[in-house]
C-alpha cells in the first residue's frame, strides 16, 4: 500500500511515537484512550504493510539473478 498510505511511514512513526507519549504523561480518560489505542493499532497494521511490501521489493530485486560479480563484470 505504498501509495495508499493516508501519511507516510515517517509521520506513521511520529503520529505512533506522539500516541506513546500521551499515554505516558497525560494519563488519558477511558474513552481518548480507546481512541487512541485504535489509532495505534490502525498506524501499526498500515506500517507492517508498507514494510512488508518494501521487503518483497527488496527480495526481488536481490532474486533477480543480478550479482555483485555481475556488476564487477559490467565495469570491466
Amino acid at each position: 500500500m505504498e501509495g495508499g498510505l493516508a501519511m507516510s511511514f515517517k509521520e506513521n512513526m511520529e503520529r505512533l511515537q506522539a500516541i506513546v507519549d500521551e499515554f505516558e504523561t497525560v494519563s488519558p480518560d477511558i474513552e481518548t484512550s480507546l481512541g487512541l489505542f485504535e489509532e495505534g493499532v490502525r498506524i501499526i497494521k498500515e506500517s507492517r504493510e508498507y514494510l512488508e511490501n518494501a521487503k518483497r521489493k527488496v527480495t526481488v530485486l536481490s532474486d533477480d539473478g543480478f550479482t555483485e560479480k555481475d556488476a564487477e563484470d559490467e565495469r570491466d
